[in-house]
């Protein structure tokens, strides 16, 4: 089951906020926001008479916190103590009586440390209390809130067959780097969420596999990008235990099978143990089918098989970045039964030396990794693309105005389960000038791949023609090991175009044979070109400059002004009525007034007629749309706040408009007018 991870935009990590807390429950000290916050209750004595915690606690500390949003968060030390921590959370600010009950406590979540969940609602205030089990000696540390549960939160709505999802992620273990790569692995407690017992027979192909992904949030050139950095082979399921931690357990009594509401915890050392892991090329994640026993080439040093990252990924990263962990459950019952849609969960982790991760918030359940990207940046967005009769992919986008007239255009595809997996990505770009155009994936290892071999990680190729953007592999029958984007990963696809997004269809090109060959997902796309053109330009090629002062042939600009240059129009985006994206921008004229207008006609067919130390291109009918202030040299129209062009220009579709910016010049320079003007830009507004 999906658990809300809507928050307020403005409700981010921002390092380690300063609240050291206080001794005393009658003074808290007020914290709020979604951060992780610092403590040390070393030297705190023990509260007596302030409410039931459900441990022994001592040495606790007191802090108010008022909710950003209604929902449900979490309060957690997982990550953040080397001690034997236990979290305890009341209603309101006031020192709690001996009788108030607690909204939430825990004690030994994950490891010694502890996670608690709570509802909270918008503006209200909650009190937070943290200390040592059993007054034990306390330290330094860190506590972290965070949207959702420790475990995703309460029993989910029971399915039908066995379902298997990740119940939590909770702890990680380190492991030494070695040439270049590191390597971390994460603890899964799975949760049967059926109405059926899961099968977990050792030694078989009947148990569930494990896996575990690695993803990196960071902004690069002002865009924000969310890629795939690590993986790891898999765990072969050997003995199911009957827990308690998503639901009531009804025990089957065996070993050999995850009963109705049950959990089973595998630690991380266990999902690290590299002697037990198999690798990912022998599963079928749709239908949940394996070879048993695994192949099992030969191996060495502290990384191999295990989540392995190249060091350059995770050190000397930017301000800001973000780390995820994956986990996900592939077995063949919950397959059968329909449920392979829902065994992926996720977990932020945190590392400040690039080389050791901790814990970080809490596990967001049956969520992929790729639907974190817009929980952490505004905008992204991420859609599910459904194979007919087989796997499913999610696709996820982030378009960002470079402010320069063009768009960073990112997208995220993940292969969650479908073993025809993908060979291709197309992206209309109609007639945009398309740049800088990128790929991004993540390297198998150790003979991860038929024949043991690992696939040949080979770049996709990319192309920019016939009005797409597409990047392809090597064909299936060409290389069994080429570079497709298989199940539990993902690939990125990036490129900067000249015009603003509109929705479109994308198309993914699946990589092995069947029917149908792709699946379509409507996403943002760059719109079409802006059906107009520069024109009427200060070189001579029209109408002489008034005093001489021709622009270079080429530049595309206006008359020279006492600065030396031409001013310059462009115009970017989209003339269309319904969707008006259109930004009229000029440039290259001193830091004075700019008046922008818009004719029905072009001056001189288009040639341009004297005026001032320029020329004037649009003619007609005149509305003046704007006048705004240049600096340095530029300014644009609309501006926020603005009207759009074709509202404040009673624009209407098919109708053709002339644009210029008028501009004062005050210096002595060609005539006693002091002002010029830019090049004239002229269009045909769209429905």
């Amino acid at each position: 089951m999906r658990f809300l991870t809507t928050v307020l935009a403005t409700a981010f990590l921002a390092g380690h906020a300063a609240a050291q807390g206080t001794d005393t429950c009658t003074n808290p000290t007020p914290i709020s926001g979604l951060a992780t916050f610092n403590f040390n209750n070393a030297a705190a004595t023990n509260t007596t008479g302030a409410g039931n915690t459900c441990g022994t606690m001592g040495r606790d500390l007191f802090w108010t916190w008022t909710a950003p949003s209604t929902g449900t968060f979490a309060v957690s030390t997982c990550g953040g103590a080397s001690f034997d921590t236990v979290v305890a959370i009341y209603a309101g600010a006031a020192c709690p009586t001996a009788s108030q009950a607690f909204l939430a406590c825990n004690d030994d979540n994950c490891n010694l440390q502890s996670s608690a969940s709570f509802n909270a609602t918008a503006g209200a205030q909650y009190l937070i209390r943290i200390g040592s089990y059993n007054g034990g000696a306390g330290g330094a540390g860190t506590f972290n809130i965070a949207v959702g549960t420790p475990g995703g939160g309460g029993c989910p709505t029971q399915t039908t067959g066995p379902d298997v999802i990740v119940g939590n992620i909770p702890d990680i273990s380190n492991y030494a780097a070695s040439g270049g790569v590191d390597a971390i692995s994460l603890g899964t407690d799975s949760c049967n969420i059926g109405d059926t017992t899961l099968l977990w027979i050792a030694n078989t192909n009947q148990h569930p596999v494990i896996g575990g992904n690695l993803y990196r949030y960071s902004v690069v050139g002002g865009a924000g990008r969310f890629e795939q950095i690590g993986m790891s082979w898999l765990k072969h399921g050997f003995t199911a235990l009957a827990q308690n931690l998503c639901c009531p357990c009804n025990s089957p009594g065996t070993g050999s099978l995850l009963g109705v509401g049950c959990s089973d915890p595998y630690g991380s050392s266990l999902n690290g143990s590299q002697s037990g892991l198999g690798p990912r090329w022998q599963v079928n994640a749709f239908n949940g089918a394996f070879n048993y026993p695994p192949a099992n080439p030969s191996w060495s040093g502290a990384t191999a098989r295990r989540l392995q990252v190249l060091s350059s990924d995770v050190n000397g990263q930017p301000a800001g970045t973000r780390y995820f962990g994956e986990a996900q459950y592939v077995t063949p019952d919950d397959s059968a039964a329909g449920n392979q849609n829902n065994n992926s969960s996720y977990r932020e982790l945190a590392t400040s030396d690039g080389a050791n991760f901790t814990l970080l918030g809490a596990t967001v359940r049956s969520t992929a990794a790729i639907e974190a990207w817009p929980v952490v940046e505004p905008g992204a967005q991420v859609v599910n693309a459904q194979v007919p009769g087989e796997g499913l992919f999610k696709v996820g986008w982030k378009v960002t105005n470079l402010g320069n007239g063009t768009w960073h255009y990112e997208y995220a595809v993940y292969n969650m389960n479908s073993h025809r997996s993908a060979g291709s990505f197309t992206v209309p770009v109609g007639g945009a000038t398309v740049t800088n155009v990128g790929f991004h994936d993540v390297d198998y290892r150790n003979g991860d791949g038929e024949s043991n071999l690992n696939r040949d990680g080979l770049d996709w190729t990319s192309t920019v023609a016939g009005g797409n953007a597409t990047w392809a592999t090597t064909p299936e029958a060409t290389n069994a090991n080429a570079n497709a984007l298989r199940w539990g990963s993902t690939y990125n696809f990036r490129f900067v175009a000249n015009t603003a997004p509109t929705t479109g269809n994308a198309s993914i090109g699946l990589w092995r044979a069947g029917s149908p060959g792709s699946v379509v997902v409507a996403i943002e796309v760059p719109s079409g070109p802006v059906s107009s053109a520069a024109y009427c330009f200060g070189d001579g090629s029209g109408t002489a400059c008034p005093c001489g002062n021709n622009s270079a042939v080429g530049a595309n600009v206006g008359c020279l002004s006492s600065l030396g240059s031409g001013g310059r129009l462009l115009a970017t985006g989209v003339p269309s009525i319904a969707n008006d994206t259109l930004v009229l921008g000029g440039s290259q004229m001193p830091n004075s007034s700019a008046l922008y207008f818009q004719g029905t006609a072009q001056a001189s067919a288009g040639a341009g007629t004297v005026f001032g130390d320029g020329l004037r291109c649009a003619s007609g009918t005149v509305i003046r749309l704007g006048t705004k202030s240049n600096s340095a040299g530029a300014s644009s129209y609309p501006a926020v706040g603005d009207p759009s062009v074709s509202v404040r220009g009673s624009a209407t579709v098919g109708a053709s408009r002339g644009y210029q910016v008028w501009y004062r010049n005050a210096a002595a320079f060609c005539s006693a007018s002091t002002f010029n003007l830019t090049n004239g830009w002229w269009l045909t507004w769209q429905p």
